[in-house]
């Protein structure tokens, strides 16, 4: 029995020829995909971590499930690289909770299976995953305010602002032992980049920029390291852990949130600021890619967007909120709970703008890269592409605490593009 209580005698790793035995027993899952039907299946997944499945009826491709399930490993690395099936625990509680809170933007689930490390969930065909959808340069007119929605609706929901003390310990106690995820964040996004460390990508003329302006910058790795701390000591609400464009399904109606394993009790900031980094990534890649500037200035208005639409959701269920771990009725008069509700959001701000610069880092030197510009063949454009992005994390970092306003941040974003990068 591991720690997490999930026993090695009773599980197995799925394979084609075992799921459709696994499958027939659930009758959720039969009801769907006909009981006694031939199956068709697919290994889908493309992440580092786990292993998809597509699973369908041959005889009616509509009727389909996805079959996740976290092996003893890490996926990317293989066997050569052990990582412990507790993940997908912590991805099931993490839907079960985001089904309470928002069952719109996640999912259906079928049937989850702590045992065996697996989740069957809602097959999303008519959905692609967003940062695919961002490279081909496609517009989706709600996405924005989709994941605003979410995490202001998630974050505040499960915060001290939100929930009675004994309640919101229980909650986190179902997450506090995410060990082996935090863990690999702690080393991938603020550890491993800032210096010459085995696991990272390597291309000739972004290590070697990297090595005179990342390895030797202090003040730069100070305040990564001050991130850091932060990530790792301030629990303050329930986090997706890895929101990005990656794990995030689309179309122009539709959005939804999958692939909460890194799920934990953290700083509101960090989830913020991990999106934030994609959407600019994505941008950056579009000094080479077909969407070019009209498609650059799409992208920054969409961060515009989730930014507005988390402030004014997540304000708006704090003015309506009873009271709660942190506050009592009568401690603050009206005005001045506004003053500090103002203030508190700047700094949710200005910290996303520091985990937006981690998280870019990580994504271009890291061994973890984003398809946006790791798939870009050309290396001398992929490097001029990775040393503006090393350039934007820094100039985020140095001024961040300057910001007070998303107009603010974008205005940097926009005079820092307007230098030539290619």
């Amino acid at each position: 029995m591991n720690d997490a209580g999930q026993s090695d005698a009773e599980y197995q790793i799925l394979e084609r020829s075992s799921i459709p035995a696994y499958l027939a027993d659930i009758p959720a899952v039969a009801a769907i995909l006909g009981k006694g039907e031939e199956l068709d299946i697919q290994e889908i997944g493309d992440g580092n971590l786990n292993f998809v499945f597509r699973v369908s009826s041959k005889a009616d491709a509509s009727k389909s499930v996805i079959v996740k399930q976290a092996v003893p490993y890490l996926r990317m690395a293989g066997e050569a690289w052990p990582l412990g099936r507790d993940r997908m625990r912590f991805e099931i509680r993490a839907f079960s909770a985001y089904n309470d809170l928002v069952p719109h933007l996640v999912p259906k689930i079928y049937h989850a299976d702590e045992e065996m490390s697996t989740v069957v969930m809602q097959c999303l065909d008519d959905h692609i995953i967003l940062r695919i959808g961002m490279i081909e340069g496609i517009r989706y007119p709600l996405v924005a305010q989709h994941i605003g929605e979410f995490m202001a609706e998630t974050l505040f929901k499960t915060s001290a602002w939100s929930m009675g003390s004994i309640e919101r310990r229980e909650l986190m106690h179902q997450f506090t032992l995410n060990t082996e995820l935090c863990k690999l964040t702690e080393d991938f996004i603020f550890t491993f980049p800032y210096f010459a460390h085995d696991s990272n990508y390597s291309n000739a003329a972004t290590d070697q920029w990297a090595k005179e302006n990342i390895h030797t910058d202090y003040q730069y790795k100070r305040d990564v390291l001050a991130f850091k701390e932060l990530f790792v000591s301030k629990s303050e609400a329930l986090l997706h852990g890895d929101l990005h464009s990656g794990s995030i399904m689309v179309n122009q109606d539709e959005s939804y949130i999958i692939d909460p394993e890194f799920a934990f009790f953290g700083p509101i900031s960090f989830e913020v600021g991990k999106v934030i980094s994609n959407f600019l990534l994505s941008c950056t890649s579009h000094y080479h890619r077909s969407g070019g500037a009209d498609y650059r200035q799409w992208l920054l208005e969409q961060v515009s967007l989730i930014w507005k639409t988390f402030d004014s959701r997540f304000v708006e269920q704090w003015e309506q909120a009873g009271e709660s771990t942190m506050l009592s009725d009568g401690m603050f008069s009206k005005e001045d709970l506004a003053k500090f509700r103002d203030g508190f959001m700047v700094n949710i701000l200005q910290d996303a703008a520091g985990f937006a610069a981690c998280s870019m880092a990580r994504r271009t030197v890291g061994i973890a890269g984003v398809a946006d510009i790791r798939d870009i063949e050309d290396l001398e454009i992929r490097s001029a592409l990775e040393i503006a992005n090393l350039k934007l994390s820094k100039l985020l970092m140095s001024e961040r605490k300057k910001l007070t306003t998303i107009d603010e941040l974008l205005t940097l974003v926009h005079k820092f593009y307007s230098n030539p990068i290619l």
